[in-house]
C-alpha cells in the first residue's frame, strides 16, 4: 500500500466536514477538485452540539458543531451509491471512538463501492499507545491518511507512523477556545489564514518522515496553494475559502 493507491483527479480538494457527505455539481472554486472528503462519520448516530457557534476572531473564526451524522449505516445507505456514480474520487472521514470501531468501520468501506480511501479523524484526549492502535486498527485494504491537527506534529507518536501502511497525512484545523458573547466559553476547531504559517511550520518539519503530505488549514489565497505544493505537498485541502471565495 502506498501512494500509487490514492486516486486523485487534481491536486486541490475540500477539507472534511466543509460540503457535506457526497459530491456536489457545484464545487465552489475555479481550480479542478482532485477527490472528494465527506463529512466526519462516527460509526453511531451522533447529535449536534447543544450550543453550536461559529465565532469570528482576527484573522480566522472558530466553529462548533459537534460533528453531527446519523452514523455509519445511515450514510451508507443514504450515498452509497451517489459514491459509486461519483465522477471524482470518494474519501471518506471516520472518527472512531475506539480501535474496534475503527476497524469495523474500516471493513465495512473497503465492501462499498466508489470509496477510494480513508481519512482518519483522531478524537482528542486519546494516550500515545490509543492513538497508535487506532491507526493500526484502521489500516486495511484501502488508503489510509492520518489527519493531524497543524498543533499536534511535535507529539512523540507522530515519527511511529512510519510503522503502519499509511498512505499520508493530512494537517488539519487545531482546536481551541473562544468566549460567546455571554461569556460562557466555547471549544471548537479554528480556520482561517491566520493559521497558514503554523501549518507551513508544520509540513516543514513533517517532510523529513518521508510520509505524502496533504496540507490543509489556512490555504485562503492561491498563491500559498500553489507554493505548498510546489514545494512538494502531495495536496492541498481547502476549509473555509470554499464558503467564501480566495482573499487573492
Amino acid at each position: 500500500m502506498g501512494t500509487q493507491d490514492l486516486m486523485l483527479n487534481s491536486p486541490y480538494l475540500n477539507a472534511a466536514g466543509m460540503l457535506g457527505f457526497t459530491p456536489s455539481s457545484r464545487w465552489p472554486l475555479d481550480l479542478p477538485p482532485g477527490a472528494f472528503v465527506t463529512h466526519p462519520i462516527s460509526l453511531k448516530p451522533r447529535a449536534p452540539a447543544e450550543t453550536r457557534a461559529v465565532l469570528p476572531f482576527t484573522g480566522g473564526f472558530l466553529l462548533h458543531t459537534g460533528l453531527p451524522n446519523p452514523g455509519l449505516h445511515a450514510v451508507l445507505k443514504q450515498y452509497a451509491r451517489r459514491w459509486a456514480r461519483s465522477t471524482l474520487p470518494v474519501w471518506v472521514h471516520i472518527m472512531p471512538s475506539t480501535p474496534a470501531e475503527a476497524a469495523q468501520m474500516v471493513a465495512r468501506l473497503e465492501d462499498t463501492e466508489g470509496v477510494a480511501a480513508v481519512e482518519l479523524g483522531l478524537p482528542p484526549g486519546l494516550t500515545e499507545e490509543d492513538i497508535l492502535l487506532m491507526v493500526e486498527a484502521a489500516c486495511g485494504e484501502l488508503p489510509l491518511l492520518v489527519s493531524l491537527p497543524i498543533d499536534r506534529y511535535r507529539e512523540a507518536w507522530v515519527p511511529q507512523l512510519g510503522q503502519f501502511p499509511v498512505s499520508g497525512l493530512t494537517l488539519s484545523a487545531p482546536r481551541g477556545v473562544l468566549f460567546r458573547a455571554d461569556g460562557a466559553p466555547v471549544e471548537g476547531r479554528l480556520y482561517g489564514p491566520a493559521f497558514f504559517p503554523q501549518t507551513l511550520a508544520a509540513f516543514h518539519n513533517l517532510r523529513s518522515l518521508g510520509l505524502p503530505l496533504i496540507v490543509g488549514c489556512g490555504l485562503y489565497r492561491r498563491a500559498d496553494a500553489e507554493a505548498v505544493l510546489a514545494a512538494g505537498a502531495l495536496a492541498v485541502q481547502f476549509d473555509g475559502a470554499l464558503w467564501k471565495g480566495f482573499l487573492l
